[in-house]
């Protein structure tokens, strides 16, 4: 029987976004768990260098593949944490005799993986939780004994040897989970922002009107304040994404006059092309600049119609930008 038609029962398996698994790396000294970073990939891979997953107890956070190879990762991963001690493990799917003996995936492909063991006050769970709130990218270099370094702008965090090893290192770079503004908030907010979290972004919403702050109340940060006021708390280096969509005409144009001199890349807008263009009027010169990063109407044309339609459409022109390598 291959390891994808093991019967044994599985762990808690969750989608495994970058911010999910920095939101459950261990939180105290005591607590352990096993850090498992993708060094290298080849072929058909279902993830690629750079992803991080993690397992530790009965839950683990983030897929290696499709569930084929996810049985063998927890074993493997079971004996990391036992012995505390770091592993590099590498799964190969090309041949034929994995078809028959092995994951019976038959992606062709080849993964390897540093399984580091990790607690609560480890410098690469530091770095990582660091990450979450960072501008910059965390960049990692890593031995095959489990010795390693990371570093984000000017803070630097080195770590020991966990086992013996040769002489082999990987660099790898991790941009900061995908952050997006909401600027106004309407019907299409509550379910945008639902399927954005769980997609790994972080979502802040922008919303002072009381039948509306409501449908926000799933983002990561709600400001109730009217749009002049609220630039006064946004640091609009912090996002990669905004998207204006309060249907409200002057809260619309205000958000614009401040995201013109942005550096934001993507910035959508909701509502039809002549309402567009008459704001892209009312800001006049200042338009240029924000001309060529505008999304306006905002969202691919999927079809259907209502709140859920259009929160898909803007969600797929925003996963498509958002997982572009960042300039």
């Amino acid at each position: 029987m291959s390891v994808c038609q093991a019967e044994a029962a599985a762990p808690d398996l969750r989608s495994g976004s970058l911010r999910e698994v920095i939101q459950a790396l261990p939180a105290a000294a005591a607590d352990r768990a096993v850090l498992v970073l993708v060094l290298e990939a080849q072929g058909s891979t279902y993830r690629k260098p750079g992803a991080v997953l993690l397992r530790g107890g009965e839950a683990a956070v983030g897929w290696l593949s499709g569930g084929c190879l996810e049985a063998e990762l927890d074993l493997v991963a079971a004996q990391v944490l036992a012995h505390d001690r770091a592993r590099v493990h590498a799964f190969d799917t090309h041949g034929d005799d994995d078809l028959l003996f092995g994951s019976a995936s038959g992606c062709r492909g080849a993964v390897t993986l540093l399984l580091l063991p990790v607690h609560g006050a480890h410098p690469l769970v530091a770095a990582l939780q660091a990450l979450g709130e960072a501008l910059g990218m965390l960049e990692l270099t890593l031995g095959e004994d489990g010795a390693g370094s990371a570093r984000i702008d000017a803070q630097a965090w080195a770590w020991p040897a966990s086992a013996p090893g040769g002489a082999r290192q990987w660099t790898l770079r991790l941009p900061p989970p995908p952050r997006l503004l909401l600027l106004g908030v309407g019907p299409e907010a509550a379910p945008l922002i639902r399927h954005a979290r769980a997609l790994g972004w972080q979502v802040d919403a922008v919303e002072h009107r009381g039948r509306w702050r409501s449908h926000a109340r799933d983002a990561d940060r709600l400001v109730d304040a009217p749009p002049e006021a609220a630039w006064a708390q946004l640091d609009p280096a912090r996002y990669r994404a905004a998207v204006v969509m309060s249907h409200h005409y002057g809260h619309d144009l205000v958000h614009l006059q401040h995201l013109q001199p942005s550096r934001i890349g993507y910035v959508g807008l909701l509502g039809p092309p002549a309402r567009r263009d008459a704001l892209l009027t009312a800001l006049g010169a200042a338009a240029s600049s924000l001309i060529p990063r505008l999304h306006a109407p905002v969202g691919l044309r999927l079809g259907g119609e209502g709140p859920a339609a259009i929160a898909l459409g803007i969600l797929a022109e925003l996963q498509r930008h958002l997982t572009e390598p960042a300039a």
